[in-house]
């Protein structure tokens, strides 16, 4: 015996409108070939599926026990169709999602997107903001294939490459003492109250607050947030001041913040993170990009 999926469309649809008129219309065929291909499938099952009378149609035990099985293969044929249409896209269109966390690799980050592009026409690029620590979790679920961010203890499974290197800034309110300065020495914040992340590796935390400094005093700390975005509101509120990489004054410029570079502590640094054991060609054209438009020469 075999039924084919169009008829099966045919009965669910019948059963919901329970009008021959009304089903032949949504189906966008005449009244008779439905009534036609309805008694061809009660021929082959051998069982009566609708009571009809000139005034209704109506399921019979048999069409009403059958109802959730026919259903139930109309909607797994058109899953399958959905995850054909795809998977045929993807082969067409690949999809690269790039994950960032803070402000990335500064104008790197555009010039390696918009470099993969043109070698990949065909590919769409899907950003993704991210939290400081998160990057692992996201690249191991999927939702990034590639992500630019500081560097932190990488677990074996993960790919990490130095891409990009900027001066780090002090974040302060436009009516704080240092607002206006050129630049500043560390050793100028000491009594500062600085905001910081809330959570991740101590050691990393510590680098971007400068703990221990150099004469074994420690920063006072104050509130938390888990993004950039947080970090900032908390600076702009007055809560405390905060230490970025210097891109941040560009991708998150305000009227109410200040970004004065300090000039006597060590760089930051943005890495490129991917899974070693990826086999997308898209992120190995992304990685490839990102390698000869680095200003740091990555072999």
């Amino acid at each position: 015996m075999d039924v084919s999926i169009q008829v099966i469309r045919y009965f669910c649809t019948l059963a919901e409108e329970l009008h021959f008129g009304r089903a032949a219309d949504r189906l966008n065929i005449t009244p008779p070939s439905l009534s036609q291909q309805i008694s061809r499938l009660e021929q082959q099952l051998g069982i009566k599926l609708f009571d009809r009378t000139p005034r209704r149609v109506e399921l019979t035990v048999h069409g009403d026990a059958l109802l959730p099985f026919a259903r139930r293969v109309q909607d797994d044929h058109d899953q399958l169709l959905s995850w054909g249409r795809s998977v045929q896209r993807q082969a067409v269109s690949p999809v690269l999602r790039v994950g960032v966390v803070a402000a990335g690799a500064g104008t790197l980050t555009a010039a390696v997107i918009s470099e993969t592009l043109q070698r990949l026409p065909s590919a769409r690029i899907e950003m993704r903001r991210m939290g400081f620590f998160e990057v692992f979790d996201e690249l191991d679920a999927g939702r990034v294939d590639v992500a630019f961010a500081p560097p932190v203890p990488a677990p074996p499974r993960v790919r990490s490459e130095p891409m990009w290197e900027e001066p780090r800034v002090l974040v302060v309110r436009t009516d704080h003492p240092l607002a206006h300065r050129g630049s500043i020495s560390i050793e100028e914040t000491n009594d500062e109250l600085f905001v910081t992340v809330g959570s991740g590796p101590t050691d990393v935390v510590n680098w971007w607050v400068v703990d221990p400094r150099a004469d074994g005093s420690h920063p006072r700390r104050g509130p938390t947030a888990d993004s950039i975005e947080g970090l900032l509101e908390l600076v702009a509120a007055g809560a405390g001041v905060n230490i970025a990489g210097e891109s941040a004054s560009h991708h998150y410029r305000r009227e109410e913040l200040s970004f004065v570079r300090i000039h006597d502590i060590p760089s930051a640094r943005v890495h490129l993170l991917s899974l070693k054991d990826s086999r997308d060609p898209a992120v190995e054209t992304f990685r490839t990009v990102a390698r000869e438009l680095s200003p740091l020469r990555v072999n």
